[in-house]
């Protein structure tokens, strides 16, 4: 299980989704961004809630495209998919690469709002 470093709500991670996804599930692996509450992340529970990132960009409103730079850790521009929302197990985690700025993790939490009705 993860527990250095600490899993903490808008960080990105490398996440491994899987070799066998239903269309139009993500799989393999690919950074995620943790949006689940600090307070999901204790180790007795072993899950976080996470949204998939795509290289591949979109025109479609409801992802926040990301560049790369030394915060997130990314390498290319990748489009977070709310639509893909999903918990996992801690055991996906394979390495933390940085983390979201406050205007991404705020465009975030308003589209998940509205996407999850809330």
């Amino acid at each position: 299980m993860i527990t250095d470093p600490p899993v903490r709500r808008g960080d990105v991670w490398l996440v491994d989704f899987g070799v066998d996804p239903e269309d139009p599930e993500q799989a393999f692996r690919r950074p995620a961004v943790v949006v689940s509450d600090d307070r999901m992340h204790h180790p007795s529970l072993s899950m976080v809630i996470v949204l998939p990132g795509t290289s591949t960009i979109r025109p479609v409103p409801l992802h926040v495209v990301v560049g790369p730079d030394d915060d997130t850790g990314l390498r290319e521009r990748t489009a977070l998919q709310p639509e893909q929302v999903r918990a996992v197990s801690v055991r996906r985690l394979i390495d933390r690469l940085g983390s979201l700025g406050a205007e991404d993790r705020h465009a975030l939490d308003e589209i998940l709002r509205n996407v999850l009705r809330l």
